[in-house]
């Protein structure tokens, strides 16, 4: 019987630990032997390392990049990111449970064939063909676990660091105006850095969200005088500082998007509740259960 593969009496279903490359070439002229016993050698070791990277991102690129991307520090806009993530990588596990399941289905009838023809070259070359897909295969859908692990983690933990128990679509509206004042006044700052001068889309983003260009301007480089100073008296801030300085024009300057929506809608609130999904929560769900 092959050594690739075992057949059992059960349905369990075994690949050869490690996979190992092997053919009886032609030309032996054509196949380096030493390479090839160099690959047999060491792909082990390889191949568990690459467990390692069996998704696109690490936890770091995903939490600190992934989520604040175009976001900024808004807690809300970061945990909409959160579900955002977590929608593609449950379409990934879903497509790939259904290519998993054919694999499974092909290398169970190439055991079989195999079972009666276990010399056959052929049926061993692509069962051992299978067994690397599969695994890869298998690799890929482990790191789409991780990578929803981690966006749980990150989702508990911002809502952990912000005091947020609970929230809804509702609430994520209401911080939106906030949000974008942040955020036009990160872009002036950003602008103001590169190239010294406002540019076109951030001057019509803050005066879209109440905000004045000029005001929006002298602020920030108000700010980009004062951290000048700092750095030459040996003063280095942290990231932070910005940060910091970005939560405080949000919050100085978020109610002027309330006089520019009266200005247009003729009401500082322009959220539909109607509209928003209602989510029934856990203590409404309580108390509905214990009137019945």
């Amino acid at each position: 019987m092959s050594d690739i593969v075992k057949k059992e009496t059960s349905t369990e279903l075994k690949a050869t630990d490690p996979i190992t490359f092997g053919i009886t070439p032609v030309s032996k002229s054509k196949i380096n032997p030493q390479a090839v016993a160099l690959v047999n050698e060491f792909l082990p070791e390889l191949d568990e390392k690459t467990k390692f990277f069996d998704r696109n991102n690490s936890q770091s690129t995903l939490s600190m990049m992934s989520l604040t991307m175009l976001n900024g520090h808004s807690p809300h806009r970061m945990l909409r990111q959160v579900l955002a993530e977590t929608e593609k990588r449950k379409m990934a596990l879903a497509e790939a449970q259904v290519g998993h399941a054919k694999a499974l289905k092909n290398i169970e009838k190439l055991q079989d064939k195999l079972f009666l023809d276990p010399d056959n070259n052929v049926l061993n070359a692509k069962l051992r063909a299978a067994f690397v897909s599969i695994e890869m295969m298998e690799s890929k859908i482990n790191g789409s676990f991780k990578d929803i692990a981690t966006l749980i983690t990150a989702y508990n933990n911002l809502k952990e660091n912000y005091g947020i128990e609970d929230w809804s679509e509702e609430e994520f509206e209401k911080s939106e105006k906030k949000h974008h004042v942040r955020r036009g006044f990160e872009l002036m700052y950003r602008n103001l850095m590169d190239g010294g001068r406002a540019s076109t889309s951030t001057i019509e983003y803050m005066q879209q969200y109440g905000i004045h260009p000029q005001v929006g301007f002298v602020e920030v480089q108000g700010y980009i005088t004062v951290v000048n100073e700092l750095i030459s008296k040996q003063q280095i801030p942290h990231s932070n500082h910005l940060e910091e300085f970005l939560d405080a024009m949000a919050n100085k300057y978020y109610k002027e998007a309330d006089k520019t929506t009266e200005r247009i809608f003729g009401k500082t609130d322009i959220t539909n509740t109607d509209i928003v999904s209602l989510i029934e929560k856990k203590d409404d769900k309580t108390k509905h259960s214990e009137t019945e």
